[in-house]
């Protein structure tokens, strides 16, 4: 079946419901609103909906997960890929997608880098040969990177010490080459509760091409990550994310369809804790979750199901070792101290915060948190920017694009509102791609949560 086919029979559906015409009105989504009005269109004229339309349409997607369905959402970057792997990806989107290409190139001469970027005779010239839209505000590259720093510290090198909690770190892209102080104040919150940080070898987690309908990069990116991941579950450490897209992409999109991998059925058939599958702290080593192999009830149904999905070319028992075993830091901080193991001495810290919780962690259902742990420190205030409608629109690296620049923008602008209601001291978000959307659209000065429970330890 043709691409625009499969894809209009997912629109037909939409449409014979209805429900979300009315329903996402008030979000920031900008499919739902061309959908509809490609539907009217084609009721009034009688012309069927193009493919150069629906390339449109599916562009306009930035995978934020506000709409209720995941099958339209499935069903739209499925086409994306099957268009790009038809009619090719340009060279500016393959130079902008490898955000981790672009960051270690951009932090070899950071002062060279800043001044192309920043200096207003050659910004723009360079920004255009990339792809940038003239008006995006570039992040500076540090002088000193995360990577340099940890170096010296000796975390990419495991300890020899027994009986210690340990995590295995991903620090993601942007916060290892532009946003340095974010990983280094996990490090510094994880050193405090006496947990000993490693940081295996990492690369991108593959969102940024995922998310252009790049395949052949994305799952590159991800088996060079999943081979290394499953080799810290295996020695016993839990995998923490302080990006809510890394986590998002390790935790949830890779272990679709993991479990009816032949590999991983044989694995859970044979484990003695296969019949496991309440969720487990991750707390210590005797209690590790990748001991909950999940295995299918009936074999009738196993051979209904397979695993056929976007990453099924990867070893399903790795990636379900590493989406099993992989935690959000606020959620990971949140299971210390629900077992009573969070140090609490915090500082003062007076400041009145809004915060905001970005998309990719609303979509690990989680809940927030940090309201909670910040809730923790005397002094401080936090309001959470409530309701599932709002999205900062940067899309990692879809609001760079210069063709995306002001639909970025667009969909920005009611959560931006909603900041300029709430009118904060300080604005909280754990994505830095939120953060640089922020630093876009607002004059509010922006943080990482972590980045305020390191002050508060300081300030103790």
């Amino acid at each position: 079946m043709r691409t625009e086919d499969k894809l209009l029979m997912e629109l037909e559906a939409c449409r014979e419901c209805d429900v979300c015409r009315t329903l996402m009105e008030d979000s920031s989504c900008l499919v739902f609103n061309e959908m509809y009005r490609l539907f009217d269109k084609e009721s009034e004229t009688k012309e069927k909906i193009t493919t150069e339309e629906l390339q449109n349409l599916v562009e306009l997607c930035n995978f934020c997960a506000i709409c209720p369905c995941w099958n339209i959402r499935a069903a739209i970057l499925e086409a994306k890929t099957e268009f790009k792997e038809s009619y090719g990806l340009s060279y500016r989107i393959r130079l902008l997608e490898n955000v981790e290409r672009i960051c270690k190139l951009g932090a070899v001469q950071p002062w060279l880098s800043n001044f192309l970027f920043q200096n207003s005779a050659t910004g723009g010239l360079m920004k255009k040969a990339i792809g940038i839209h003239e008006e995006r505000k570039i992040a500076k590259f540090p002088n000193h990177g995360f990577q340099e720093w940890a170096q010296k510290r000796k975390l990419y090198t495991k300890s020899e010490i027994k009986d210690r909690r340990r995590v295995a770190y991903f620090a993601g892209c942007t916060g290892r080459y532009l946003f340095p102080d974010i990983p280094k104040a996990v490090v510094a919150v994880l050193q405090q509760n006496d947990i000993e940080v490693y940081l295996p070898e990492q690369g991108c987690c593959g969102m940024p091409s995922f998310l252009e309908g790049d395949r052949r990069l994305t799952l590159e990116f991800v088996k060079f990550n999943v081979e290394r991941l499953s080799e810290v579950v295996e020695d016993g450490d839990d995998i923490v994310c302080s990006c809510p897209t890394c986590g998002f992409m390790l935790k949830c999109l890779i272990g679709e369809g993991a479990i009816y991998s032949d590999e991983y059925q044989a694995a859970a058939a044979d484990d003695a804790y296969a019949n496991m599958t309440e969720d487990l702290l991750p707390i210590s080593p005797d209690q590790r979750s990748s001991a909950r192999l999940r295995q299918l009830p009936d074999s009738h149904m196993y051979n209904l199901f397979k695993d056929d999905q976007y990453f099924s070319s990867i070893s399903g028992l790795k990636r379900m070792m590493v989406a099993d075993n992989t935690y959000d830091l606020g959620e990971y901080l949140g299971y210390l101290h629900l077992n009573g193991d969070l140090n609490t001495e915090f500082g003062q810290i007076d400041a009145k915060t809004a915060y905001y919780p970005p998309c990719h962690l609303r979509e690990q259902n989680i809940g927030m948190p940090y309201t909670d742990l910040l809730s923790l420190i005397p002094g401080i205030s936090v309001e959470p920017i409530q309701g599932n409608f709002h999205c900062c629109g940067n899309s990692g690296i879809m609001g760079f694009k210069s063709d995306f620049h002001r639909h970025s923008v667009k969909i920005g602008s009611r959560l931006k509102a909603k900041i300029r209601q709430l009118d904060p001291e300080r604005l909280l978000t754990d994505c830095l791609s939120c953060r640089m959307q922020f630093n876009q659209i607002t004059a509010y000065p922006v943080s990482h949560p972590i980045e305020i429970i390191k002050e508060a330890y300081d300030a103790s």
